[in-house]
């Protein structure tokens, strides 16, 4: 299993949360984790498994990834808390994200530890629709060929492409694909990892996709980008 840094690139549907948070703060949910999936076999998890923390200034992943490596260590609870940008509305909101927080009482109680560790919160705005979210993780994969990785605990893979793709291309080129495979219902984004070399990437999510049609869209995906560009 390879364990690397990177990043991710992907829509949501997000919505601002007001009850439970600290008074005069901003928090974001997703109402959708992978709203380019149309498969019928969503669990209330997979709706909505992260809340976004917005901040009143931009923080490196590192020191995001500290301060929850002493919260974690603090309360005892174990989630996952990473580095994020939110474009939305012609408007750009830096955040923590958050997934795995349901053991807190509350998400005030959550944003309670990373204000001791010195986090100063954006003030609260209503705000509803899908936002373009970059998202600074680690990974946790497993090399499947040599050209497709495989999440250690998730159900997603990811396909290795030979360029850098910003996302309106690679909206289009997804929209391509679509049209021109017929498979198993999936959601697809942006990824890039740091290892021995710098990987780009597409994840592709889906419960029910078989390798081979995995090996199809690497195929495929590849084809129209050569083509495209």
């Amino acid at each position: 299993m390879l364990e690397t840094f990177g990043s991710i690139i992907k829509e949501e549907e997000i919505i601002t949360i007001e009850k439970g948070v600290q008074d005069n703060t901003f928090v974001l949910e997703n109402l959708g984790a992978f709203p380019g999936y149309y498969g019928n076999n969503f669990t209330s998890q997979e709706k909505n498994d992260a809340i976004f923390l917005i901040t009143a200034k931009e923080y490196s992943a590192e020191v995001i990834f500290r301060m929850t490596h002493e919260i974690k260590k603090y309360t005892g609870v174990d989630f996952d808390g990473s580095s994020a940008s939110i474009s939305i509305d012609n408007k750009i909101f830096n955040a923590i994200r958050v997934n795995g927080y349901e053991k807190f009482e509350t998400i005030a109680d959550l944003q309670k530890h990373y204000k001791v560790h010195g986090v100063v919160f954006a003030k609260p705005r209503k705000i509803e629709g899908i936002a373009v979210i970059n998202i600074k993780k680690i990974f946790k994969i497993t090399k499947i060929t040599e050209n497709i990785y495989k999440d250690a605990e998730l159900d997603m893979y990811y396909l290795k492409v030979d360029r850098q793709i910003g996302w309106d291309d690679f909206r289009k080129i997804t929209t391509q694909v679509r049209n021109n495979v017929t498979l198993s219902a999936f959601d697809a984004a942006l990824a890039v990892i740091y290892a021995s070399e710098v990987l780009d990437l597409i994840r592709i999510y889906s419960k029910t996709i078989t390798l081979k049609e995995v090996e199809l869209l690497f195929e495929k995906y590849n084809e129209i980008i050569r083509r495209y560009f």
